[in-house]
């Protein structure tokens, strides 16, 4: 593991460093550079006088590659010296202005149904070569004002539902899909994808989101759609059964609250 200087000397700039990568940048591209490099010249748009590579090897190490830092969210980000709003904003926004491209070679500017998710998304997800969590957020409209994506599996990776559910409040979204791809060919819902699916329906549904659809592709473009199923009615069903019912009566009886209780 690369030596990382503190914090106190991070103000220490390495003479010519910066115009040494820019001019790397603009004869050979970013092929020239190792992830370390690569963050540290992105930090250094945004941060002016200070030496970015320590806390381009902090996050590094924290996050465990370039692809494990742009997918973090900037939470997670400013937890790591030398990292602040500034930048945590600046690394998540390269991130959705690089799947904004995508998003805009999209046949649909509206995502309105299931069928339309299912269309928007499945050329991308074939180019995945490892697992990945999407969360597209949509306005009234259909529109989708956020694509966010986490490398990983459900299984494997920790899908924050508070990271969600925070995005999903910011950009003020009516509606959501999530998707994930399989690296073989199935597609069969897991536990893990059922439990995430009616998480997801319950911390929704009360705040006035959409659940719309949660798709599984694999490597082929096949998909299996939660909501073409009938599987993702029957969470909603659940949740309103549930939410309408008189049940929790039973669970917290009425003397649960009296001042005896506290005795």
């Amino acid at each position: 593991m690369a030596k990382i200087k503190d914090l106190e000397t991070d103000k220490q700039i390495h003479h010519g460093r910066r115009e040494k990568l820019r001019a790397l940048f603009l004869k050979y591209g970013l092929e020239s550079f190792n992830e370390v490099q690569v963050i540290e010249f992105a930090l250094g748009l945004s941060i002016p006088r200070i030496d970015t590579n320590p806390a381009a090897h902090r996050l590094i190490n924290k996050f465990g590659s370039l692809n494990g830092v742009i997918d973090a969210h900037p939470n997670k980000l400013k937890e790591v010296a030398g990292i602040g709003e500034q930048s945590a904003f600046f690394l998540s926004f390269l991130k959705q202005f690089v799947t904004y491209s995508v998003g805009q070679k999209k046949p649909y500017d509206k995502i309105k149904t299931p069928a339309d998710a299912v269309g928007f998304l499945r050329e991308v997800m074939k180019t995945f070569t490892c697992e990945n969590f999407v969360l597209l957020c949509l306005d009234k409209c259909g529109s989708v004002i956020l694509y966010d994506k986490m490398t990983g599996s459900l299984d494997k990776v920790d899908i924050n539902l508070r990271d969600i559910t925070d995005t999903a409040l910011r950009v003020k979204a009516v509606a959501v899909v999530v998707a994930h791809n399989h690296l073989d060919e199935g597609i069969t819902p897991s536990d893990a994808d059922i439990f995430l699916t009616r998480s997801l329906v319950n911390i929704f549904a009360p705040l006035g989101i959409d659940v719309m659809e949660h798709l599984i592709f694999n490597s082929e473009g096949t998909h299996f759609s939660f909501w073409k199923s009938k599987l993702l009615d029957m969470i909603k069903r659940e949740h309103k059964s549930f939410s309408e019912s008189r049940d929790f009566e039973d669970m917290y009886p009425e003397d649960m609250y009296s001042e005896d209780s506290y005795q």
